[in-house]
């Protein structure tokens, strides 16, 4: 499997992109409940969409460990 270039840079944005959107979904349960003590990760929405977005963050980043291995091994 030969990746170019530019097909491994977006790959890598597309992954940090994902990872982005992880990361303000968790930050935004914390933060929108700040006058209080609750945290509002256990709200169904938030569950949801941090269950799609950090099982899709894991699995992208598994894949680049994976790429990575290749492209070393080929040099």
């Amino acid at each position: 499997m030969y990746l170019k270039s530019k097909q491994l840079t977006l790959f890598l944005f597309f992954v940090q992109g994902i990872g982005v959107i992880f990361s303000s979904v968790f930050s935004a349960a914390y933060f929108f409940a700040l006058p209080s003590i609750n945290v509002l990760s256990e709200e169904p929405v938030f569950k949801l969409l941090l269950s799609i977005f950090g099982g899709l963050f894991v699995i992208l980043v598994l894949v680049s460990l994976v790429f990575s291995a290749i492209v070393n091994q080929k040099d």
